[in-house]
């Protein structure tokens, strides 16, 4: 279960978010399938993330995404080529409406997924069954990899009814698919409408490069995510972390890694508000 480090409403005082987390310990190399509960059980799972550790060597990302019933969140993290124990801290967003139950609230949540495919550099998209009955509230992924290891740069929405996700092998080939998730909900709920928001930062280049998106004032945080422009070898997501302070926003960071490879970074952050 996770230990709460905030609370979050909506201009409307209807929506309530809160961001849990769980540090994984003793320290351990890979990180596969951490599982990461919603410590309120009137809440539903609605967003994620997690950090792995930037020094000395780093360990990356794999995963981040719901579990099936929306009870928590799941996040895997790996070092590559350069070995590193670290602890892995696992994040997880709950929500909930005020007048809906849970049972109410999961019936109006919709996870959809969409695979790539194997490939070195995979990349996929999920989108929205309809833009009309459904709002995009945040998204995630999952690296299926099976060698050296595939590792994430990138998770975001691509657009106002989709996510992408990329990761990619590094010095080491290894051809793996990546799943995409999308997670939305209904627009028009028996309570008020949903509106959603997304705020983006950008980061210079560097080859440590690390941002943080603010999210719009009145909405309350779902989700969050980032995009790394790399352009040689790689550069990789080691972070992925919703608010843990009382400000509402979502911090990204990625890292070359064993080779010089300086990138830029956007980092976002998805929020909703009843009306």
């Amino acid at each position: 279960m996770g230990t709460r480090l905030n609370t979050f409403h909506d201009a409307s005082g209807r929506v309530t978010v809160s961001v849990f987390s769980h540090r994984g310990n003793p320290p351990q190399q890979h990180w596969i399938d951490e599982t990461v509960l919603v410590g309120d059980g009137d809440m539903v799972a609605i967003g994620g993330g997690a950090t792995a550790v930037e020094y000395p060597q780093g360990a990356l990302l794999t995963a981040s995404y719901p579990t099936d019933d929306l009870s928590g969140w799941t996040v895997s993290a790996k070092d590559h080529v350069d070995a590193q124990a670290y602890e892995l801290v696992s994040y997880v967003i709950g929500l909930k409406i005020a007048g809906m139950s849970r049972d109410e609230l999961l019936r109006s949540v919709y996870v959809s997924r969409a695979d790539s495919g194997l490939a070195p550099h995979p990349e996929a998209e999920a989108g929205l069954p309809s833009s009309n009955d459904y709002v995009l509230v945040g998204g995630g992924f999952r690296v299926d990899w099976h060698g050296a290891g595939n590792l994430a740069t990138a998770s975001f929405p691509a657009t106002e009814t989709s996510w992408k996700v990329r990761s990619k092998d590094h010095l080491v080939s290894d051809p793996a698919n990546i799943r995409a998730y999308a997670i939305a909900l209904r627009r028009r709920l028996r309570v008020g409408t949903v509106f959603n928001t997304f705020t983006r930062a950008d980061a210079g280049r560097s080859p440590h490069p690390a941002a943080v998106a603010s999210l719009t004032p009145g909405y309350a945080l779902t989700g969050g995510g980032a995009e790394v422009h790399w352009n040689g070898s790689g550069n990789l997501l080691w972070k992925l972390e919703p608010a843990t302070t009382q400000t509402p926003s979502f911090t990204a960071a990625s890292k070359d890694h064993h080779v010089p490879d300086p990138a830029t970074l956007t980092a976002y952050a998805v929020g909703i508000r009843l009306g």
